[in-house]
């Protein structure tokens, strides 16, 4: 008998011939919760992922929604995100299962994103390094795992190249400003990393796209030793 992820009711897998074979991806959440998981509809933002779908002419171009559109336009950020891509909106539903996931150390809830996660990893970003967002040594004793190392372990072989050298107040606290305009980058590349991501394009690994000022900072960061791309691959676009 096997029992939803989240909500522990019974799952009621369809039968075919595709699953018994293997060759169906297992859900690992009961219908009633994965129904509650919003899919983001295309047409996409060409950079940060965002569905344009029902975003309101003047926040988009048709390609590009107008947040990236700002980041692009700013000197000192463009071309840093190659693209970002992610599998669900960032719903109330999906907040309640990542906060299990990071917060109350429900490790295995992982699973549940596994198969979509390195279904994008194999279709857009195939071939690049996996680099998991780091935590602070604070946050990593308080929290007991990275997420963002799960996720990437699930997809590939994560390689530890970041750093970060500053313990930080948690993101979901911080006002979009101040997230956006830090004083100093938080992250470093650990110095035994420096000539392995030399000349590779990169993946960051993270949960959450909200701003996306992490992903940029640690993007630069990759980019300042000599990374030839950076993009990103999160669970949720916020």
């Amino acid at each position: 008998m096997k029992r939803c992820l989240y909500c522990d009711a019974v799952r009621q897998d369809k039968v075919s011939w595709a699953a018994f074979f293997g060759l169906e991806k297992e859900v690992m959440l009961c219908e009633r919760c994965q129904a509650k998981l919003e899919e983001l509809a295309a047409p996409l933002c060409e950079q940060c992922g965002r569905s344009l779908k029902e975003l309101d002419e003047n926040f988009h171009d048709g390609s590009m929604c107008s947040d990236c559109m700002r980041w692009e336009q700013d000197a000192q950020w463009r071309g840093v995100l190659t693209k970002n891509r992610s599998l669900y909106q960032y719903n109330s539903y999906l907040k309640e299962i990542m906060a299990q996931f990071k917060y109350r150390g429900d490790y295995a809830l992982g699973e549940v994103f596994c198969e979509s996660l390195l279904a994008i990893y194999r279709r857009e970003l195939r071939g690049t390094f996996l680099v998991p967002i780091p935590l602070s040594k604070e946050r990593h004793y308080e929290r007991g795992f990275n997420q963002a190392e799960v996720l990437a372990a699930m997809i590939g072989e994560p390689v530890g190249a970041l750093e970060r050298q500053l313990h930080e107040e948690k993101q979901s606290k911080k006002t979009r400003e101040e997230r956006l305009h830090r004083k100093e980058n938080p992250f470093i590349v650990a110095k035994r990393f420096k000539e392995k991501v030399a000349g590779v394009d990169i993946t960051i690994v993270d949960d959450i796209y909200t701003t996306g000022a992490t992903v940029r900072y640690a993007a630069k960061a990759l980019l300042d030793s000599g990374a030839k791309s950076v993009s990103s691959i999160t669970i949720a676009r916020g």
